[in-house]
């Protein structure tokens, strides 16, 4: 399995492949090219990863890549979001759109992004709810198989390729849901 380190080298290896500028210039004129790139990188650095089963070891993997890309696309995009938020000894939220701060005020108007990375992480979704009552706003991106159905769940790697929330529309949808809200959070153009 390859650390997170590794998997972020090679993401940031091939972002620069492609140029971190024109990714950003094009995604912040046109947020629907967020998509082309999202399934351009995953698919390169899948490619170099090797990735041929889904072993624990290499769902992890995958796990840490959806992770940094969405990361990266996130800042890239502008979108605003706050990431790797303590809100309990245990419990660590992944990403908050737009902020924990709209999230207590207006659940109705923030999204809770958790990366599901193995089957433990499973048992935290239930958790989620307490700072996000409304179900649909709680968006899980996966490598396991998940079979709740209330959340809206984004694959990370699908063999079969039929996914209902692609992974790559991530950007794109969180945007629309940030339009339908009415955000109007400041966007830094880095």
């Amino acid at each position: 399995m390859l650390g997170s380190g590794e998997v972020k080298d090679i993401l940031y290896s091939t972002i620069e492949s492609i140029g971190k500028e024109r990714i950003r210039t094009d995604t912040t004129s046109n947020v629907k090219s967020s998509q082309k790139y999202i399934d351009r990188l995953m698919d390169e650095c899948l490619a170099e990863i090797s990735i041929d089963s889904s072993t624990s070891n290499q769902a992890e993997t995958i796990a840490f890549l959806g992770e940094a890309l969405l990361h990266f696309m996130l800042t890239v995009s502008t979108l605003p979001s706050e990431r790797k938020i303590q809100v309990k000894d245990n419990l660590i939220l992944d990403i908050v759109i737009p902020n924990l701060q709209s999230l207590k005020r207006m659940p109705d108007k923030s999204i809770i992004i958790e990366i599901i990375r193995n089957k433990v992480d499973l048992d935290k979704i239930s958790h989620l709810e307490f700072f996000q009552p409304n179900y649909k706003n709680i968006w899980l991106l996966s490598v396991v198989p998940i079979s709740i159905r209330r959340y809206r769940i984004y694959p990370l790697y699908s063999s079969t390729g039929v996914v209902e929330n692609s992974f790559s529309n991530i950007i794109i949808d969180i945007n629309d849901f940030l339009k339908g809200t009415g955000d109007k959070s400041l966007r830094f153009i880095h």
